[in-house]
């Protein structure tokens, strides 16, 4: 069976792949938000893939091409497709169209599922995967944790959350620019503590690989007890906490999560 993979969001599909080579032919076609990459350069590559299967992600023009121009077998949604872009007048549209025509519907994120299912009541929720190959354990923690928060265009780092890190010795860094996927685990690595979003209730994929890297987090869990979560980290000592992770990252470990993505694809 021949899959042809449109896009990727997060690298999320070119995590999966490796894991699935051995049973699908896998054509994986990503592309660039350069103008030319996501307008007339997927038009043509659309045009000259063949595949049993069309697996798209994120629902705007990859998908709507590959309707019209193929076959829109999974959509696979990944976040702010769904959550902002849906409710766009100017793409929401074609978010919706695309919700409609797929055969299937994947969403990444728990917290999709409320809205995606007012379109697809069939939709299937499959888990960010992490490559814990990639983002292994740091060996060492500080004395005194350190904290990181990725800048996010949609939030604002809580002001109550900073008083707190502040009053607990706990500096803080806060990284405005892009990192590279392949530098990401030895940068998270440098910390202690990760910061998660706080506006969207559920883990970010970074929030998910900081937690394989051996980070103890702060996330959308504790947006109302900032104070009791960095008292506890700091009386049970953030390597410790780390523990609590496990049971999150087994959920999540890309082994499994292409096993379940490969059960999904023989329903073809």
């Amino acid at each position: 069976m021949k899959v042809v993979v449109l896009n990727d969001c997060a690298h999320v599909m070119e995590d999966l792949i490796p894991h699935l080579l051995n049973e699908f032919d896998i054509e994986f076609i990503p592309r660039s938000r350069s103008l030319w990459s996501k307008t007339f350069g997927i038009l043509w590559k659309i045009l000259r893939s063949q595949g049993d299967i069309f697996h798209v992600s994120y629902s705007l023009q990859d998908a709507y091409l590959a309707n019209k121009l193929k076959h829109l077998d999974i959509l696979h949604v990944h976040g702010s497709d769904v959550r902002w872009t849906l409710h766009s007048k100017k793409y929401g549209w074609i978010v919706k169209s695309n919700m409609k025509h797929a055969k299937k519907v994947l969403y990444a994120t728990p917290d999709l599922e409320e809205t995606v299912k007012k379109f697809r009541q069939d939709a299937v929720y499959l888990p960010t995967p992490v490559n814990i190959d990639m983002f292994t354990p740091k060996s060492h923690y500080s004395k005194s944790p350190k904290a990181v928060y990725f800048k996010l265009h949609y939030e604002e780092f809580p002001t109550k959350l900073r008083k707190v890190l502040a009053e607990n010795n706990i500096p803080l860094t806060i990284m405005e620019k892009n990192v590279p996927y392949r530098k990401m685990p030895e940068t998270l690595r440098r910390f202690d503590i990760f910061i998660d979003r706080f506006t969207i209730p559920s883990f970010s994929k970074t929030c998910l690989e900081a937690m394989s890297c051996g980070l103890a987090t702060i996330d959308y869990r504790h947006v109302e007890n900032f104070e009791e979560r960095v008292t506890f980290l700091l009386r049970n000592g953030v390597e410790e906490c780390t523990k609590e992770n496990q049971s999150i990252l087994e959920k999540h470990d890309v082994r499994n999560v292409a096993t379940q993505l490969a059960d999904f694809w023989r329903t073809f």
